[in-house]
């Protein structure tokens, strides 16, 4: 009998990327503060790096800024 073994756990944590709080050192918590252009820009690079990743299940907060 053969046996596989199990594939190793990935796990991916991606920080939301630039708010203007964040550019100002203030805590951001739970306030719902848009992403800077620059922001949107490190979004849009990171989707095209982990658009080949097959995901089993992605976990995203409701917040404008994931």
């Amino acid at each position: 009998m053969t046996t596989s073994k199990p594939m190793p756990l990935r796990l991916y944590l991606i920080r939301h990327g630039e708010t203007e709080w964040s550019l100002s050192g203030q805590y951001t918590g739970r306030a719902n503060i848009p992403l800077t252009a620059h922001g949107k820009d490190a979004a849009r690079e990171v989707g095209q790096r982990i658009r080949s990743i097959p995901f089993a299940r992605v976990l995203t907060s409701p917040l404008q800024r994931a």
